[in-house]
This record gives C-alpha cells, structure tokens and sequence, in this order.
C-alpha cells in the first residue's frame, strides 16, 4: 500500500482513474495512474508492437550511493515524474532500480560502474541446480557429437525449444519478449514437419553419411544423433495454442524427451495430456500480473491432478525476483511444493537487467533466501528450493571463448522462434533463447537495454523451413557473439563445447553421474 499521505496527495490532484503522466518512445508508452480502489500509484509500460504486451509496476528498488538496495518503495507521482524523464536513458528495467541521492537531486547522475563480482553473492552450484537449469554440465553426456564436431566441422541438433505462439494473459515485468506479436502462430504441420526434420531425417542423415560417429554416440546414449530433448514453450502459455493436445499425443509416439514452459492450464486441455512430458516447469508472475490467479495468488491456481506427486515426471516453480517480491510470496512457495509434490523451485533476477545490477540483486536474493531459512550460510539449499545464479557475461570474455566469431551453442541447440510468421508465412530459428535479454551498460546512468523480441536480422541463424542446413551443412558463424552477445548468459554453455573442440582424446571424459534430465538445456 501507498502511505496515506502520499495517498491524499495524489487524490487531491486526479480524480479517480484520471490519468497522471504520459510519455512515449519509440518502443514503449509509460503511463503513471493512481489506483483509487486499490489506492496505490501504477506505472504501465506498454509495448508499441502489435501485440500491445504490458507490464504495471507499483514499487522501485531504492539504492544507496554504492547501488545497495535500501528498501523497496512504492511508486508515487514524484518517483513516477522522475523514472519517465529519465526513461529513455536507463531503459525498461534499470528504470526501476532508482539511487536515492539521484531521486532527491532530481537528476541521473554520472558515476562509475560498480562492479559486482558472482563471488560476492551466497551460493553453492549444486546437483539439483546442475539438472534443472543450463549449467553447461550436461553437455559432457553427448560427448561423440562434439569429436564429430571438431574432427568433420558438422553439427547435431539434439535439443531444440519451439514457442508454437505468442499468446500470454499475463503482464510480466521481467517479460523477455514483451514486444511480440499475439498473431505469430504456427500450423500443427509447420510444427511436425520442424521436429520431422530434426528427429527423422537428421537420424537417416547421420547414420549415411558418418555412420562411425553414430554408432559411437548410440553407444553412449542408446539413440541415433538425432533430437533427443524438445521443449515447448512460448508467449507464456504454449498449452493455449489451439494444437497443443495433437501435436503433444503426435510427440509421443516418438523418442523424444517432452519438456514444458507454462504459467497456467487452461482447464480445456485434458489432464492426461502432461502425462506425456518428462519434465514441466511453471513460470510463478507477479501476483498482480496475472489475470488467471484467484484472489491474486499464484498458489490457488488451477494445477492438473496428472502432474502432482508424480514420481515418474519432474514437476518445478521458477520465479524470478524483485520489486515485486515479499517474504510471504517466497514462504507460499515452499509451502506449494509440498502441497503439489514438486518438485523444485528455482530462483532467480530478472535477465534484463545489466550484469552488475542483476548480480547485485542476486546478492539480495540470496540474503533473502537465507533470512527465511531456504539456504544455509554457504548458499545450500535447505530444501526444494534453490538459487541460480545465472548473469551476463563480458567483453572480455566474449573475445576469450569466440576467438573465431562462432556461437558454439548453435552446433547443438536450436530455439524456433514464431516473431514475423503472421506475415512472412515462415519465422526464425536462434542458437539460444537469451538473445532478447542481452543488456549492457558503459556507465551507471547510460544503459544499452535489452531488445526483448526477437531480431532474426541481428541474431537469426535459419527459417523454419531450412532447419536441416543446421546439420546438413558445417557450422559457420550467422553473426559474430563478440559484437552483439558480449552479454550472453550461456557463457559456461560455450567454454564447455569449445573446450570439447579442443580436445586432444576423448578417452578421459567422464560424465556427472548424478545429473538429471540429460537431453534438456
């Protein structure tokens, strides 16, 4: 709640409803209201692209002169006046990280950046961290495929993620593609025909024309080199694409490991559909950023009766933190994965923000965690949940890792995106799902922000309809990391496939044993 004088203040200047403030760029529309029945200040920030995605912000995060938070704040019209006038300048996210003595002033002062290193934030990476999220870790388990990478310069495409559309009920603050279009969708054929090529044919192309490295991978893994791990997602909401129930009950005639990105189930879906997934992931929004959430609570949602308790399906939360965040949102969490027999609840800062901004709030994080007795004082999760401590990486190394211009994470991965297919008829494929979160910053106050679409004409690979070429051709870099994805969050990812590349044997590697979900990212 807004305290009550600021409160009688921003009464005495509107009416009910009556908008405050207004400013335009050429990617967003900000509008600061006050909510009189909630009686609270709302900034929207409206994407300008046709799908007219938005997020509503209530609170700020309030920083000292060394970029520690103080405390969260809510937002007023005098905060709301001085983030609009210095929007353009700080960017969508960083916006919302406001250094007091700049408020009191009045002005985005120029200083240095802070810089923020992983060490000074309370973690331990862990098994659990290793199998549910893209530590690099499970790249080891497929490893003929990157001897017949660096021996033949041919890649192999064994894990793909699709969005199918881009359609999402909620208004997330952390949206990474907030500037999408609702109309990009897919046909359940363009859809069958993507994992046709990477399933079937990649398999009848692997075993004609290197049918050693086949064979040596199917000793390893007990399957063709072919796609091994699909995960669906896309707008928020995959399970609303009108073809969701066919094209999952057609994948699961295959070979494939089925994973899931949702916030929400539509009660039209059957419930027996999620049976067919291996693994399953639910976005956790801001409580008030989701229509879909009864009494505003992302723990009395609806959740299938098919995927709780389930020993034999991987059920996890994730939820990205900050201003919106409250101990009681965190406690509810834990105490929803024992209701629902989940089983993880990874935690994590928003990825638009810039690496020091984003470590620093990893840091409050895990403060946090370890306030409420979720981790110890190492870092350890205490329990089913966990911290990822996943940020941008830097310049320098960028031109470490990518000596050559290539993104390695493209000889093994490929993330369809449907961004253009309303008017194109065909959209474009990425090597990773981060590129629209890439954000960087020169010094505190000038912000290079995240572009939050997809651009296929900056980091675009291939269409659709000519995913073979990805491993029908030999890798060869589309664009080049070091000047436009300095920033990327998969650095780890890269190291590990080129350090495999650079591999004098093969005959020492040994895999973790313990990690789970090996086809996944």
């Amino acid at each position: 709640m807004v305290p009550e004088p600021a409160v009688e203040e921003m009464r005495s200047d509107l009416a009910r409803g009556t908008e405050i403030l207004s400013h335009e760029t050429e990617r967003y529309k900000v509008t600061f209201r006050f909510n009189a029945r909630l009686a609270r200040g709302e900034l929207a920030l409206q994407s300008k692209a046709a799908g007219k995605h938005r997020a509503v912000y209530t609170h700020y995060d309030a920083l000292d002169k060394s970029g520690n938070l103080i405390a969260k704040r809510p937002i007023t019209k005098g905060v709301a006046e001085f983030i609009i006038r210095n929007f353009e300048q700080r960017g969508d996210t960083e916006s919302f990280r406001v250094y007091d003595d700049d408020l009191q002033s009045g002005e985005v002062r120029k200083r240095g950046v802070i810089t923020r290193n992983p060490s000074d934030v309370r973690h331990v990476t862990t098994s659990m961290e290793r199998s549910f999220t893209a530590t690099g870790d499970k790249i080891e388990h497929h490893w003929p495929i990157f001897q017949k990478y660096k021996e033949t310069g041919y890649g192999s495409i064994i894990r793909a993620t699709m969005t199918l559309h881009q359609v999402c009920a909620s208004h997330c603050h952390f949206c990474s593609t907030i500037s999408r279009n609702k109309r990009d969708s897919i046909s359940l054929r363009e859809a069958q025909d993507f994992v046709t090529a990477l399933f079937d044919d990649q398999a009848d192309f692997n075993r004609a024309h290197f049918p050693e490295y086949n064979q040596r991978y199917k000793a390893v893994t007990g399957s063709d080199i072919r796609l091994r791990g699909l995960i669906l997602s896309g707008g928020g909401q995959p399970n609303l694409w009108p073809h969701f129930e066919a094209f999952v009950n057609w994948l699961s005639e295959r070979d494939i490991d089925l994973g899931l990105i949702t916030n929400g189930f539509p009660r039209a879906i059957p419930e027996s559909v999620y049976e067919k997934f291996k693994w399953i992931r639910i976005s956790i929004t801001p409580e008030d950023a989701s229509p879909f959430y009864p009494q505003g609570r992302f723990d009395l949602q609806y959740i299938p009766a098919t995927i709780r308790h389930r020993q034999d399906i991987t059920v996890g939360y994730s939820y990205v933190y900050g201003p919106w965040t409250t101990d009681n949102v965190l406690t509810r969490i834990n105490a929803a994965l024992d209701e629902n027999g989940f089983d993880y609840c990874r935690t994590l800062a928003d990825c638009n923000l810039t690496r020091n901004s984003q470590l620093s709030a990893h840091r409050e994080l895990a403060e946090r965690l370890r306030g409420l007795g979720f981790i110890d004082d190492a870092g350890q999760p205490l329990g089913r949940i966990f911290h990822q401590l996943k940020y941008h990486g830097t310049q320098e190394q960028a031109n470490a890792i990518w000596d050559g211009g290539q993104c390695f994470l493209q000889s093994y991965n490929v993330f369809w995106d449907t961004t253009g297919h309303e008017n194109a008829g065909e959209s474009f494929c990425f090597p990773c799902d981060s590129v629209t979160v890439l954000a960087e910053e020169a010094t505190a106050g000038d912000v290079q922000i995240s572009e939050r679409k997809f651009n296929a004409a900056k980091w675009g690979t291939v269409s659709n309809r000519n995913v073979r070429s990805l491993y029908e051709k030999k890798v060869h870099p589309f664009f080049d990391p070091r000047d436009i994805c300095s920033a990327c969050l998969f650095m780890r990812n890269n190291e590990v496939v080129r350090s495999l590349r650079d591999r004098q044997t093969f005959d020492d590697i040994r895999p973790k044993p313990d990690l789970l979900h090996v086809n996944f990212p």
